[in-house]
């Protein structure tokens, strides 16, 4: 089989979402048994490399395409570091606050939050946690304030369309999934993506688009799930993914990942 390139998310499908954050066995060996195969196996994720946790930085990835392809590491060389404006990084977080909408702002350096502005229970949830692995978390009001991408809350129309309509200019819109009375986006520089990331390392390495793999299972994930010649999405995946992927494998804590590798033959 000739080298292929695979690009993972993270939450979902390599980790659990629950509170357990489990990674299977089986998993961590089918990515190490595609890299022994002559593989190419990176992260694909939204989060920023500093969110990524040590112990996934430490299973054995190839590289790291992170903030949804804002920021690009390849055996441990940055290949690519997209940064914002600082003004416009002042401007957006001042236009949150001014409609009170809570956000975390991700960078590669730090995460930041605005404490005069409500503290929605997920995000006292995220920082509470990433707190707690010692990362470095500063006030938005801090001179140093900067972001590259950033996660927000809306508890209504009123806040949301005018919150959209201000950042469409220099941003684009991934809506991760509504619930009664909140609306969940993710805010990330326009021309930057998980597909983005992808058509990136397939340039750099030479590889050909047909040998492209992408592994998912939630809304932001569809570029990549789209861009790749191949692709799967675990098991339980919201509905809107079923139909753009090539194989529906079983979730994650049934060896979803494991068996969709070995199904594309990669292991």
């Amino acid at each position: 089989m000739e080298r292929a390139i695979l690009f993972f998310d993270i939450d979902g499908t390599i980790v659990s979402e629950d509170g357990n954050r489990f990674i299977p066995e089986s998993a961590v060996k089918a990515i190490n048994k595609a890299r022994e195969n002559g593989h190419i196996t990176m992260v694909n994720t939204g989060r920023t490399y500093l969110t990524v946790e040590r112990h996934i930085k430490e299973l054995g990835f190839s590289g790291f395409v992170c903030g949804c392809g804002t920021n690009i590491i390849l055996d441990n060389e940055v290949l690519l570091r997209h940064k914002n404006d600082r003004a416009l990084c002042f401007d957006i977080r001042d236009t949150l606050q001014s409609i009170g909408v809570p956000a975390i702002y991700e960078s590669v350096e730090s995460l930041g939050f605005d404490s005069n502005t409500y503290i929605h229970p997920e995000l006292r949830e995220m920082l509470t946690y990433f707190g707690s692995k010692g990362l470095m978390i500063r006030e938005a009001y801090e001179e140093s304030f900067y972001f590259d991408k950033f996660f927000c809350w809306a508890n209504d129309d009123e806040h949301f369309e005018p919150l959209v309509s201000k950042l469409s200019e220099h941003f684009q819109i991934i809506r991760r999934g509504d619930s009664e009375g909140i609306k969940r986006i993710e805010v990330v520089p326009k021309g930057y993506s998980k597909a983005t990331g992808m058509k990136f390392m397939l340039d750099r390495l030479g590889i050909d688009h047909k040998n492209s793999y992408a592994f998912g299972d939630s809304t932001n994930d569809l570029p990549m799930l789209e861009y790749a010649a191949h692709s799967a999405a675990m098991g339980g995946c919201p509905d809107v993914l079923k139909d753009k992927v090539e194989l529906v494998t079983d979730g994650l804590y049934d060896d979803g990942l494991a068996k969709a590798l070995e199904r594309f033959g990669l292991i």
